[in-house]
């Protein structure tokens, strides 16, 4: 029986073989060459002739608390619930079994503080108000808009200013 890694390493050692096939050079003159292809066939032969076995075992996952868990099936559990996605509080229930539902919390609000609400209705108000003018009771708005339409005076109608352009109708 061979693991997938030690599989893995026999092909590419098969692998390497091949490429040292290509690339073998005579150190001495007649020497021979090694038959790199035929090792490269064997050790492939071989890996495919096992049986390939997992690495590890497969998870058996329940219900039950951290000591009723494999200590490998503990651990990966105990490491999911500690990464901060999860509420402490699972992690807490998965070791000791106490399970508490949460509180709801209260607003802090006495009953006799004047409180004041102030609405922003965005069909009127466009923009929210900048500060409060406390001698008139307005509030001021955060952005100033340009009139739009300027009067303009007769004197200034009759005004023209010099250039080239005609218009022709």
């Amino acid at each position: 029986m061979l693991t997938e890694a030690q599989k893995l390493d026999a092909y590419r050692e098969a692998q390497q073989l091949l490429r040292l096939d290509e690339k073998w050079q005579h150190l001495m003159p007649g020497e021979r060459k090694p038959n790199f292809r035929r090792a490269a066939r064997e050790i492939v032969r071989r890996a495919l002739g096992h049986k390939v076995e997992r690495n590890q075992t497969p998870l058996q996952l329940h219900e039950g608390l951290m000591h009723e868990h494999d200590p490998r099936e503990a651990a990966l559990l105990e490491r999911t619930l500690k990464n901060g996605h999860h509420d402490p509080r699972i992690l807490h229930s998965f070791h000791t079994g106490v399970t508490k539902r949460p509180q709801p919390k209260r607003p802090i609000v006495e009953p006799d503080m004047d409180v004041d609400v102030y609405l922003h209705d965005h069909g009127d108000m466009i923009d929210y108000p900048s500060h409060f003018e406390p001698g008139t009771g307005v509030f001021h708005s955060s952005v100033h808009e340009p009139e739009t339409h300027i009067l303009v005076n007769d004197a200034q109608r009759k005004v023209r200013l010099p250039t080239d352009y005609e218009v022709v109708h």
